[in-house]
């Protein structure tokens, strides 16, 4: 297995990019050798946007990663659609081969690498090849985010269904707080560790008017257990 955490959400806006924002910053905390990759964006209006505004561009900043933002995301399109729509309503022809050869060669397999997904396992990168596909062909351990609000304990158990039919384990649960407090959120890790063993490694708080800043990263940072990530997909951990 290589050296690599793969990000998925149980759907579309659950906070996969503020999680891995926050994982980078742990990361850079713990002083680890790491790099970050979004294989695929849509919604970049244009340079400027993905310089300041994108994904990529929070998590590099989260991260203090030196690579340029063309080594981070490889494809990106204007349109905030679904990859294999944006791409194709943009003239893109993008193929699975295309896909996977870009990911993969921006992987160091001497170091930890952060990819994330777009949308959920399902959601279609190109022709004939989704998420689940991706994740896949890299064989890179899934971590799993999900929002907290009602309906959220059916997506994140049919999320960790579809990776065991697809033979794969997940290694672990960010439950992400985005609505406040309520009656679904304050059960939802009840619930959920009721029919799954799957481990939860992070209760994010909700943030009210939450800004992507160092100071917002160190509190998020500071409610994923790092240490039992990285034994779980045995990364060694630097001593504290």
């Amino acid at each position: 297995m290589q050296n690599g955490i793969f990000i998925t959400g149980t759907d579309t806006g659950v906070g996969k990019t503020v999680i891995a924002a926050a994982l980078a910053y742990a990361c850079r905390q713990k002083k680890l050798d790491f790099g970050y990759i979004k294989p695929m964006e849509s919604g970049v209006l244009n340079r400027e946007y993905l310089n300041t505004a994108s994904d990529a561009a929070l998590v590099k900043k989260a991260g203090s990663l030196p690579e340029a933002l063309d080594e981070i995301v490889p494809f990106t399109f204007s349109e905030p659609l679904a990859p294999r729509l944006a791409a194709r309503r943009a003239g893109i022809k993008i193929t699975r081969e295309r896909l996977i050869n870009s990911v993969k060669e921006r992987i160091n397999p001497n170091r930890l690498t952060i990819v994330e997904g777009a949308g959920g396992l399902m959601a279609p990168l190109c022709e004939n090849f989704l998420v689940l596909d991706l994740i896949r062909e890299l064989k890179f351990p899934c971590l799993i985010v999900c929002r907290t609000a009602l309906g959220s304990v059916n997506h994140t158990l049919l999320t960790i269904n579809c990776l065991r039919r697809a033979g794969m384990e997940p290694v672990g649960i960010i439950a992400n707080n985005t609505c406040g407090s309520g009656i679904a959120e304050e059960a939802f890790k009840d619930q959920v560790t009721e029919f799954t063993p799957v481990p939860i490694l992070g209760e994010m708080p909700f943030i009210v008017n939450f800004q992507p800043g160092f100071q917002d990263w160190s509190k998020l940072a500071n409610h994923i257990d790092i240490t039992t990530l990285l034994n779980r997909i045995n990364f060694p951990s630097p001593p504290e």
